[in-house]
């Protein structure tokens, strides 16, 4: 996890100085701004892709089945400014409004779900703090007011943490293996190992 100074805040975008930095480095690089803080993550393993890949499948799938209108991507940034600033997020699968995409567009301020395969830099504190990295993109994923969803998925057995909202009430509910992962908002429903096949997991 490499960490940057925070840059100059602009005074027409908050989070201008992190765009601005953004145009400078490789497309395949991917930056977050979690606390003001410019994070790199590292390039993902192939278990983490084929579990991202697996887990967008089933939710197309679902969301095709129930007619919604709400599309799943790959590395979305999600601006969640005003609600916290300081904070852009580029969730592993995120579910967005169809009506948000535009040409040019750098990041959404909306987001259905967002979920985060859990690498050993999600669970380091963010220097000067006492907070994981992952606790406080949760927090703030859960802050957004159209969000229904958080998953935090594991990388080395099936297993996952299910964040739901129900009106303003967050529900965690960890789920393994052949527990469902059913969220009927997205037409989702498979087991947990589901997420898993192709990878040395699920041939365990």
């Amino acid at each position: 996890m490499t960490i940057l100074e925070t840059p100059p805040v602009h005074r027409t975008d908050p989070h201008q100085g992190f765009w601005d930095f953004i145009e400078t480095r490789p497309d395949e690089e991917k930056w977050e701004l979690i606390g003001g803080q410019i994070v790199m993550q590292a390039q993902p393993n192939l278990v983490h892709q084929f579990i991202a890949s697996a887990l967008q499948r089933f939710l197309d799938g679902g969301l095709r089945r129930i007619g919604s209108p709400r599309v799943t991507l790959q590395n979305p940034a999600v601006d969640l400014w005003p609600v916290r600033e300081g904070h852009i997020y580029v969730p592993d699968v995120a579910v967005l409004d169809l009506a948000d995409i535009e040409a040019g567009l750098n990041a959404v301020e909306r987001c259905y779900l967002a979920a985060e395969i859990l690498s050993p830099s999600d669970h380091r504190r963010l220097p000067g703090t006492r907070q994981k990295k992952i606790d406080v993109k949760c927090a703030g994923y859960e802050a957004l007011p159209l969000c229904e969803a958080v998953l935090l998925i594991e990388l080395k057995s099936p297993a996952l943490t299910l964040s739901a909202r129900t009106r303003e009430t967050w529900t965690r509910t960890r789920l393994t293996g052949d527990d469902r992962l059913v969220l009927p908002g997205f037409g989702l429903d498979c087991a947990v190992a589901d997420l898993y096949v192709h990878t040395p997991v699920a041939q365990g």
